[in-house]
């Protein structure tokens, strides 16, 4: 018969290792795009009446790791700033500062931006 304290240990060690198995934060798929260069477009909030305006982003991607700058202008907002986010197959998730995510097609990227309102933004990589 197994003792409480062996339980114990058993149940911290099936906790540890499942832990360690989901928390990597890797993307689940290899990138099947590479988003490095300058891209930029437009974006509005939701609801549109609330405004909309320009995006710029100058990104370099490194494996799944995204990186890179980013200018946003309109009624209420032109404050530059830095994006992070990473890459899973052809989704291109943003993390801090700015969340969101955009699903990517050849050289143009849309989705949905999470900052003082819901937003939508389409870009277009410049050439």
């Amino acid at each position: 018969m197994m003792t409480r304290k062996r339980w114990l240990l058993i149940g911290a060690a099936v906790l540890m290792i499942a832990g360690c198995a989901s928390g990597s934060g890797a993307p689940s798929t290899p990138p099947s795009v590479n988003l490095t260069g300058k891209w930029s477009g437009s974006w509005q909030f939701t609801p549109v009446s609330a405004g909309s305006g320009q995006v710029t982003m100058d990104l370099t991607q490194t494996g799944s790791d995204v990186n890179g700058s980013v200018l946003v202008t309109g009624p209420a907002v032109n404050q530059p700033t830095t994006v992070q986010g990473t890459v899973s197959g052809n989704e291109f998730r943003l993390g801090g500062r700015i969340s969101g995510t955009f699903v990517v097609t050849g050289d143009q990227m849309s989705g949905n931006v999470n900052g003082m309102l819901p937003a939508t933004a389409t870009l277009t990589r410049q050439k």
